[in-house]
């Protein structure tokens, strides 16, 4: 691998944009909530409803209140078949003036066959003046009684030419336009309600998708956290631990985005171009083909961007991940880095990082720059569309200027889910890379196989037996070959070895982290993999050479949530291990928060703290994993005088290179290569002169290079 590259990138495994079967997979955690879901969908389709309805109300208020108009036929310069005809389309709405004249309301007028409306503009019998229609009653009545020279009356109705109105005072016009005004009023306060009403719909859609996509969320990263700390070690140590942070983080709330965003507008989206298509089509259908021709190419432009889109999205992504992995790598080795004075070469890998993160999102913003400005340019394209044709047919009284004025809302209206697409497919593909990556790791089983009827382990004196034990993290490599020994309950055998011999192994398995491909291992005569997990944790308890604290406080971290450890049978532990002494340094004793890691504490501290852990549970049997290999002399001593009082009475197995630590052990043994090739009490494999002496004697050798008097620190095998 070259230098500073990493082997994971958060972002490079990128799914489909739109994956059908991770989508039904996230649809299995919205089922719960089935309820929720679907009322949203009916206010969003509430709401996208009134949307579409407000340009109509402008259409309304234009063309049946600011600019409500006759046509005048005469019917004595009209052919008889032209009359027929303009009688059977018009019907009941004509309004006849008893003088040979038709008046034809406007938006009547507009619905004629155009051909008929142009015979009957080529035949002369159409007045070329627009007529104003007024009720017979009211301050119509009057204007008519003072200007008769302006009114006609027509069928209960009073008539003036469009012209005319200018001859009225402002007064009159208003007397004479009130019903007018007080429709616009009318209509102008059902605008304002619908609005308000979208607005709450929107609201409470938002609402509820927003409640039911967190519940889901909440579901997903508990599932997702109790499925990862049921992983085998082997899982974990093949996954870095911010790659499953960034599962549990990033990646779940990208699921959200795309729930409660990018899926909610993909919906919403469809319903608005489906009601605006009708309503284009129900206004004028002719005028409606004319716009949706952009269709095909507003689907090319969209088509293009998704690609382009996905490419920078991707290149983005990686780069970002990089810049991470970076990060998180300088500081984890930030002390080495300040002691070999690496801060200038740190400082320029990680420019050359940022530069090919900038590269990446100047190119991201390249393609949104294009995009964005050419859905507008469509937009100004179709409403230039619009105006050409559509002002075409208002000049030739095809249409009218409300429907006119509409068209052009609507299309404002139409070009919004494109724009949206650029807003929300970068969340899409975020969503389904998080949600592949997600549903990639619940789909990981490699996990300890629980048993089918978990045994509770008996309250037995802790004896422990190794049958033919063959183990390796690798199975065509093995650490332990035909490994077989039992320890007497209450006797404390210790292990001894070169690196690599498998000391540790035999701990784990011990623990159960790890089951052996051959042989068994057994606690009182159960097989460990016929035990319960939990009861098996209460029997037998670990004291690791690194020790972790949580940031709790000291309480919390010695309990762990164990509820069989009671606060007498805490007391006593921390009297026996000596840890008591560290908790009375502590300001606030046992509640005192010991922040992240208890960095504040010593080594030989913490390593105090997890042994009163480790009995805190009352085990039968005690693990000790190197627990005296990182602490100091003064540390080791407070550890090496508890340590009789630790183990009087328990099974205990021994892993260390202090010989003050091992010497007193019942039993001894020597491993090497993943078998045992020496065991006994010290003084007999001293005798022996066999793996066991030479170790010490090397141990001994290199205390006296160091200038350490050889004697109750001496070592035996230093390394695992």
């Amino acid at each position: 691998m070259p230098p500073f590259e990493f082997g994971y990138m958060e972002g490079d495994q990128l799914g489909r944009p739109y994956d059908l079967r991770l989508l039904r997979r996230l649809m299995g955690y919205a089922r719960p909530h089935l309820p929720q879901i679907l009322l949203a969908s009916l206010l969003i389709l509430g709401s996208t409803g009134l949307d579409i309805l407000l340009p109509y109300l402008t259409r309304s208020g234009i063309d049946h209140y600011i600019l409500p108009e006759a046509r005048l036929v005469h019917s004595q310069s009209a052919p008889p078949d032209l009359l027929a005809a303009l009688r059977t389309q018009g019907g009941d709405t004509l309004v006849a003036n008893g003088q040979g004249g038709i008046y034809v309301p406007g938006p009547v007028w507009r619905g004629l066959d155009p051909r008929l409306a142009a015979r009957l503009r080529q035949s002369g019998a159409l007045d070329p003046a627009t007529w104003y229609l007024a009720p017979a009653e009211g301050p119509a009545a009057e204007l008519a009684h003072a200007h008769p020279e302006l009114f006609h009356p027509a069928q209960g109705r009073w008539l003036i030419a469009s012209g005319d109105l200018d001859r009225l005072d402002p007064a009159q016009r208003r007397a004479l336009r009130g019903p007018d005004l007080r429709g616009l009023a009318g209509l102008a306060l059902l605008y304002v309600l619908i609005a308000a009403g979208a607005y709450l719909l929107g609201f409470g859609q938002q609402l509820s998708l927003e409640r039911t996509g967190q519940r889901m969320m909440l579901s997903i990263r508990q599932k997702l956290f109790e499925h990862l700390v049921g992983r085998s070690l082997a899982f974990h140590s093949r996954n870095p631990v911010g790659k499953l942070v960034t599962r549990l983080t990033n990646d779940v709330q990208n699921l959200n985005e795309l729930f409660t965003s990018s899926l909610v507008a993909f919906f919403q989206d469809i319903f608005l171009l489906v009601g605006i298509t009708g309503a284009l089509l129900w206004l004028d259908w002719r005028l409606a083909l004319v716009c949706l021709a952009l269709t095909p190419m507003v689907a090319a432009v969209a088509w293009l961007f998704s690609r382009l889109a996905r490419d920078a999205f991707r290149d983005l992504q990686g780069q970002l991940g990089r810049i991470n992995a970076r990060l998180a790598e300088t500081l984890a080795g930030l002390a080495v880095i300040q002691l070999l004075r690496a801060q200038a070469q740190g400082a320029a890998e990680f420019a050359r990082l940022n530069q090919a993160y900038y590269r990446a999102g100047m190119r991201q913003i390249w393609v949104m720059a294009v995009f964005l400005p050419l859905t507008e340019l469509l937009s100004s394209l179709a409403v230039a569309l619009i105006l050409w044709y559509g002002g075409g047919q208002v000049v030739q009284e095809r249409l009218s200027l409300g429907t006119l004025v509409a068209f052009i809302a609507y299309m404002h209206m139409f070009f919004r889910p494109v724009r949206d697409l650029a807003e929300k497919y970068n969340i899409l593909q975020a969503a389904m890379a998080s949600a592949e990556r997600i549903f990639h790791l619940m789909d990981d089983d490699r996990a300890l196989p629980a048993p089918a009827r978990p045994r509770p382990p008996a309250d037995g004196p802790g004896e422990v037996r190794f049958e033919n034990v063959t183990f390796g993290y690798d199975p065509e490599r093995p650490v332990l070959r035909g490994v077989d020994f039992t320890i007497p309950a209450g006797q404390s055998w210790a292990v001894v070895g070169p690196t690599g011999a498998g000391k540790t192994s035999l701990a784990g398995l011990l623990l159960r982290l790890h089951d052996p491909q051959q042989g068994r291992v057994l606690l009182d005569g159960v097989d460990l993999r016929e035990l319960d997990p939990a009861g098996l944790a209460r029997r037998v308890a670990l004291v690791d050479q690194e020790v972790f604290l949580f940031s709790g406080d000291l309480r919390d971290n010695l309990t762990l949530g164990r509820d069989w450890v009671t606060p007498s049978g805490l007391e006593a532990a921390l009297a026996v291990s000596g840890a008591d002494a560290v908790a009375r340094q502590l300001p606030e004793g046992l509640d005192t928060p010991l922040g992240e890691g208890g960095r504040r504490l010593s080594a030989g501290q913490r390593q105090l703290l997890s042994l009163a852990r480790a009995l805190a549970g009352q085990p039968a049997v005690l693990v000790l994993d190197e627990a005296t290999s990182s602490v100091d002399p003064q540390s080791e001593r407070l550890i090496q005088e508890a340590l009789p009082r630790i183990m009087a009475g328990r099974t205990a197995l021994v892993i260390a290179h202090r010989l003050s630590t091992i010497r007193h052990a019942d039993h001894i043994l020597v491993m090497q290569k993943g078998r045992i090739v020496e065991q006994g009490r010290h003084e007999d494999l001293m005798a022996q002169d066999g793996v066991y002496a030479r170790l010490v004697r090397l141990q001994r050798l290199r205390a006296a290079a160091e200038g350490a008097a050889p004697g109750a620190d001496d070592e035996v095998g230093a390394q695992r």
